[in-house]
């Protein structure tokens, strides 16, 4: 066996070297060298053989429920057995309600450890009354910073909650708490602890002020699973950067309450188009469309620089929509101020909901509400609807059924749509199909 040796270690990159330095070669940090007792080239020797793949035996999998079917979609179906969970979002977005709400959820049927490692017991107790009517026996607090103790404490749980990665720090360093060298440190620690022990860790992780995850970028690769957190009004977003289990198509929403996370609740959209300029419209997320409120505001303008305020759209779409109406409907929108707003939590990024927002315009410039109505089709730079894939139509049409919709505009009519879905005649037979090649199309269906 080899003798120990001490090594130093950049605090700002991570760079280990034989003997401390003024200048770190790799990142150009100065005075940046702090030594790291970890780091030996001391050796155990562990009996460890190959494994043939034949003689895995096919185990089933165990997937914890979060309590939360948004999230479940996310993560592909919930929480898998002996994995690492990375949870990240920006301060006070809402991370260690949703954990703490997780928690309990799960303390339901397995034995749960909570780190508090940013607060103490009084805060967060005060926050469980706030969310929960009844405690739970397996739910268990601690709020040590010490990676040392919390992974012993460990030991006796199934799944362990880390609030944050942060906040931990690993006492063989001394490094400053949070650094890249603690959290690299911490989170391998973790990893090696999970893996030789069989247990489940969620961590949750800040962000930097561009919306990056805090710390090193080993940190992403060590864990199976990084959910980003987001936020718009009251509505929070999480996304899947990384997923071993699932897509990262997916996507989960919620809306922020006194009582915590609550998932969207759908009804709110139930009086869409009742006015000029709102409009019901499907947003393709990973396997499932969300549904999302459209609204436009057409008004006259009284200076020679019309407005154009957009939240949740691009500009760029929003000027190329307003182009091709000017151009093939004749409308002067030149000279009216237009403002609007997605309601959803959701931003549209793709082409797939051209021909609605066109629609919420040209709703609001006529004074024209369009009711209990939905518009399925992609827009072309020449005003034409051109047809969306099958599997796209459908959805929407199986969506649109929840929220009574009466009228679908596209590119087909009605005995074209019966024929191509006859397993969806009865719901087919419900609703009213007009068929439009263009825009002006639509307009000469209004009057």
């Amino acid at each position: 066996m080899k003798s120990g040796k001490k090594l130093y270690i950049c605090s700002d990159c991570g760079y280990i070297s034989g003997h401390w330095l003024g200048r770190c070669p790799n990142c150009q940090a100065w005075d940046s060298f702090v030594l790291n007792s970890s780091y030996s080239t001391s050796e155990k020797v562990y009996e460890l053989k190959p494994v043939r793949i034949s003689e895995i035996e096919n185990n089933s999998i165990e997937i914890l429920d979060t309590g939360f079917g948004e999230l479940n979609r996310c993560l592909g179906g919930g929480i898998y057995k002996n994995t690492i969970v990375l949870l990240a979002g920006s301060p006070g977005i809402g991370k260690s309600t949703l954990s703490l709400q997780i928690a309990y959820n799960i303390s339901k049927i397995k034995k749960v450890l909570y780190v508090c490692a940013e607060e103490n017991y009084s805060n967060l107790k005060v926050r469980f009354d706030r969310l929960f009517n009844q405690y739970s026996e397996n739910l268990f607090l601690f709020d040590s910073t010490n990676i040392a103790y919390i992974l012993e404490c460990s030991k006796n749980f199934d799944v362990i909650f880390i609030d944050s990665i942060q906040a931990i720090r690993s006492p063989e360093l001394s490094t400053p708490i949070g650094s890249i060298s603690q959290v690299k440190d911490c989170i391998d620690k973790i990893t090696e602890f999970c893996k030789n022990n069989m247990k489940t860790f969620i961590i949750l992780a800040h962000v930097t002020k561009s919306g990056y995850i805090a710390g090193p970028k080993f940190l992403e690769h060590m864990v199976d699973v990084v959910l980003v957190f987001e936020s718009r009004d009251d509505y929070r977003i999480i996304r899947v950067l990384k997923n071993r289990y699932g897509s990262t198509d997916e996507v989960g929403v919620f809306v922020m309450t006194e009582q915590g996370l609550k998932e969207n609740n759908y009804l709110e959209f139930e009086n869409v188009g009742k006015n000029a300029g709102s409009v019901l419209a499907f947003l393709p997320e990973g396997s499932r469309f969300i549904p999302i409120e459209i609204q436009a505001l057409v008004n006259r303008a009284y200076s020679d620089k019309p407005k154009r305020i957009v939240w949740g759209i691009d500009n760029v779409k929003i000027m190329v929509i307003i182009s091709i109406i000017e151009k093939f409907l004749k409308l002067d929108l030149y000279r009216y101020d237009i403002i609007m707003s997605i309601i959803g939590g959701l931003r549209i990024l793709s082409n797939s909901l051209d021909f609605s927002i066109a629609v919420s315009i040209i709703s609001s410039y006529l004074v024209f509400p369009v009711q209990r109505s939905i518009f399925i089709g992609n827009l072309s730079l020449y005003s034409s609807i051109e047809a969306v894939s099958k599997s796209k139509f459908r959805q929407c049409l199986m969506e649109a059924s929840k929220f009574s919709v009466e009228k679908v505009y596209s590119n087909l009519d009605k005995d074209q749509v019966i024929s191509e879905y006859q397993d969806l005649r009865d719901l087919v037979e419900k609703i009213e199909f007009y068929r439009v090649n263009s825009l002006s199309d639509l307009v000469k269906m209004w009057g």
